[in-house]
């Protein structure tokens, strides 16, 4: 089980700060993932609609981006991830048309976010940029967690 976003946050704080301190380059050692809680999708009739084909694909990808380590992935894994998830959203919002808009513009916009952060990250702004990043973190896990429980309702 996933430690709560509260504490997973905290813990990818000290490792960013302890890499920071340490004088680690952060172009590709370094990262975050988003504490977004995930599951998969079930086998009911309306999963095989196109719109929740692709909402599969996003969770997919949510749960690839949540399951990163990022020293381990480094800051290219993380890009990396996250355009992946951007080219799943991208698919979900063409296959949903007008169904769950909001949601999807709101977590489009949040990993529009971060991947702008990631992409100024270097060895010299690590710990300045850490607010910004779990900010942005933030608001995926919002944005993700409000469309979630759409495609959970609708897809089942």
């Amino acid at each position: 089980m996933r430690a709560p976003l509260s504490v997973r946050l905290l813990l990818l704080a000290m490792v960013w700060l302890l890499a920071a301190a340490c004088g680690g380059s952060g172009d590709d050692t370094s990262g975050a993932a988003p504490a977004a809680t995930t599951t998969a999708a079930s086998g009911t009739t309306a999963a095989a609609s196109p719109a929740c084909a692709d909402a599969a694909a996003v969770k997919a990808s949510m749960a690839e981006l949540d399951g990163l380590d990022p020293p381990t992935a480094g800051k290219a894994g993380i890009q990396a991830a996250l355009d992946k998830v951007s080219t799943n959203l991208a698919a979900l919002k063409t296959s949903a048309k007008s169904q769950w808009g909001s949601q999807l513009t709101a977590l489009e916009g949040a990993v529009a976010a971060l991947k702008t952060t990631i992409a100024g990250i270097t060895g010299d702004n690590l710990a300045s940029t850490l607010p910004t990043v779990l900010s942005d973190l933030q608001q995926i896990d919002t944005a993700w967690t409000a469309l979630q429980q759409q495609i959970d309702q609708d897809c089942g």
